[in-house]
């Protein structure tokens, strides 16, 4: 069992009003900490102290138990220990402890914590840009420790203990070191809560997207990832009578949008020679990087690193294995990047997106108001297959 730790008991004296209640993009901020810890499967607990009679009635309707800290008074500490001794008591394996400040955290970057340092036994966080952010992961093995710690400094010196092997994730969310102590750092976490507007920008187009052609075989499967094969005869021919059938539905697109890898981009060049726009490469258009396991052959992937593999069948969305890859996830946040700035520049009403299944899957999902989990069993892009979405 995951715990989940919110910490709501303080006083908010920098803030000016009381911060769990506050609304971001519309939601009470404790509501964003309870929900986003609840999707990454962790069974939620709020530490309350200040007004906590303003937060018990809530707390039910919003899917999370309450942990009382009647010395929430001596400071952020004491809450800590109170929510630590709660899921000890519990048999938790490990816990995720979010201030409830911390209202920008993605629901993405808790499960890529627990995919990539759930296993691990060690302290675990995020990071963006360098910096550290939250949630801190912290596993079973410490938590004795920290209800008998005495040093100074609270969580950060007990963590401190341990500062050579504390795993640093890096993640593409700002979210995840953004707090809200005072006011002006609540105007620019709400200002990141906000819709950023691609729904609207995409309202009325019609978008084709579409997988690059076959590739040459190779002899058994292989981790494709960013590997940059070349097209198969088979392939060339696909995209042949692909550029043939775009060509008889006179798209009104201004661009044909292309990942630079390889595969994509010769496609593009065979598509285009029935279509003659201008081809723009787009590099978050690439496929998934999975690093060092790119180009290899699934068969020794599976023997040289048997429990990562596993590990990445068991979490595919969230499952990073090293710097050099990514997860669905942070493809589908640089695809959704991509695609905003690409609307933004482009009025067509026909958008022509040529590119990988894994980038398609995470558009489909995107112009559809869903996410990857989502997305992914759903939309099964062929090589050469064409799909249409009109938004």
């Amino acid at each position: 069992m995951i715990g989940g730790i919110v910490l709501a008991a303080g006083y908010s004296s920098r803030m000016g009003d009381f911060k769990p209640l506050m609304p971001v993009a519309g939601v009470p901020a404790l509501k964003r900490c309870i929900d986003v810890l609840t999707a990454a499967g962790a069974e939620t607990a709020v530490v309350t102290g200040c007004r906590r009679e303003e937060l018990a009635p809530r707390l039910r309707e919003w899917g999370a138990c309450e942990i009382v800290n009647p010395d929430y008074a001596e400071g952020m500490f004491t809450s800590v220990l109170a929510g630590v001794r709660h899921f000890a008591e519990k048999g938790a394996e490990m816990i995720l402890l979010l201030p409830c400040d911390c209202a920008a955290v993605p629901k993405e970057a808790v499960r890529q914590l627990i995919a990539c340092a759930g296993d691990k036994g060690e302290y675990a966080l995020p990071t963006y840009e360098g910096r550290n952010g939250h949630p801190l992961l912290i596993p079973r093995r410490y938590f004795g420790e920290i209800l008998h710690f005495t040093g100074p400094g609270g969580l950060k010196g007990a963590r401190s203990l341990h500062e050579d092997t504390l795993l640093r994730l890096s993640m593409p969310w700002q979210g995840t070191v953004l707090d809200m102590d005072t006011p002006e750092d609540y105007a620019a976490l709400c200002a990141y809560a906000q819709d950023d507007g691609l729904a609207d920008l995409a309202a009325g187009r019609t978008f084709w997207l579409l997988r690059h052609g076959a590739t040459e075989l190779h002899s058994g499967k292989v981790v494709m990832g960013r590997y940059d094969a070349r097209l198969s005869e088979i392939g060339k021919s696909q995209m042949a009578e692909m550029g043939k059938r775009l060509a008889g539905e006179k798209l009104r697109a201004g661009v044909l949008y292309s990942s630079p890898l390889r595969r994509a981009r010769d496609s593009a060049e065979i598509v285009n020679r029935c279509l003659g726009l201008p081809i723009r490469e787009v590099e978050d258009f690439s496929e998934i990087s999975l690093g060092a396991w790119d180009g290899r052959l699934i068969e020794d992937v599976k023997k040289e690193w048997p429990s990562q593999y596993a590990r990445r069948g068991e979490y595919l969305m969230s499952y990073r294995f090293d710097e050099g890859s990514e997860s669905f996830y942070m493809v589908q946040a640089r695809v959704r990047r991509a695609l905003l700035e690409l609307l933004k520049d482009d009025p067509s009403p026909d958008i022509l997106i040529l590119t990988h299944a894994g980038v398609i899957k995470c558009l489909w999902g995107i112009l559809l108001g869903r996410d990857i989990d989502w997305a992914f069993p759903r939309c099964r892009p062929d090589k050469g297959e064409l799909t249409v979405l009109r938004v």
